[in-house]
This record gives structure tokens, sequence and C-alpha cells, in this order.
């Protein structure tokens, strides 16, 4: 994926030399057919065997009228602006997501710690009350032992 965004961007910077080395030559077929030689010739120092044959197979497209050329243009930079916001737009998002996250991790530790309390308290509500029934259950073994030795 990054090796076609990487194509896309040396194409329309080809194309944008194109444009320039045209307005210069005077003639949009001639300056086209001679910037191109420049453009791919710029691409093969950038690019290797594979980049290359589709940069120069995208050149040798790119012939046609000044109007088409500038539609060209416009759309590509459409593209790139479009880019970038996608680009700053997945930016903020991981950022979002990362505080979300933190936020969502620190949330998550409270309501454990909270819980894991509560039921510490629980358990020792329970201890209490069980040692509380205890000496209670002690205290009224030792009365029945009482009664019943007292009876006999």
């Amino acid at each position: 994926m990054e090796a076609r965004r990487e194509i896309s961007k040396r194409m329309r910077t080809a194309a944008t030399s194109n444009d320039d080395d045209t307005a210069s030559q005077g003639s949009a077929g001639g300056g086209a057919a001679a910037s191109s030689g420049v453009a791919v010739s710029r691409a093969a120092t950038e690019t290797d065997g594979e980049e290359l044959a589709m940069v120069a197979a995208s050149e040798a497209e790119v012939v046609g009228s000044a109007e088409t050329e500038e539609n060209v243009q416009r759309i590509l930079l459409a593209i790139d602006n479009f880019t970038c916001k996608v680009s700053e737009m997945l930016e903020s998002g991981r950022a979002m997501f990362k505080d979300l996250a933190a936020d969502f991790e620190d949330r998550l530790c409270t309501i454990h710690k909270e819980r894991v309390e509560k039921w510490e308290e629980e358990i020792r509500e329970l201890r209490a009350r069980d040692a509380a029934n205890e000496q209670t259950r002690a205290v009224l073994h030792n009365a029945q032992l009482q009664l019943f030795h007292i009876r006999q």
C-alpha cells in the first residue's frame, strides 16, 4: 500500500514537472514529448525496475491537450488534498482512540478497585457477624448445659 502511494506521488511529481517543461517549450505536444524523457530519467534515478515501468507507461499515456492536462492536474490536486484530509483524520482518530483507551483503562481499574473494596467490606462484615454468632451460640450452649445440670 505504501509502495502504491509512493508511486502515485512520483507520478504526480513527474506530471507536474511535465507541465513546467511544456510551458517552457511553447507547444503542448513537443513539450510533453521532450519533458517526458526528463521525467522518465528523473523517475529512473528514484525508482527501481517495476516502478520505472509503471511510471514510463503512465508518462507515455499523458500525451494530450492542455485542457486535459489541466483537468488531470486538478484531479491529482484533489487526490492529494483528499489524501491529506484522510491522513489527518487517521492521526486524529488514533489520538482520540489512544485517549479513549487510557480513559477506559483508568475507569475499568477504578470500577475493579471499588468492587473489590466492597466485597472485602462484605467479608469483614460476615466475619464480624460470624464471630458474634459464635459467641452467642457459645453463651446459649453454656446456658443450655447449666439448665440441663440443674434438672438432673
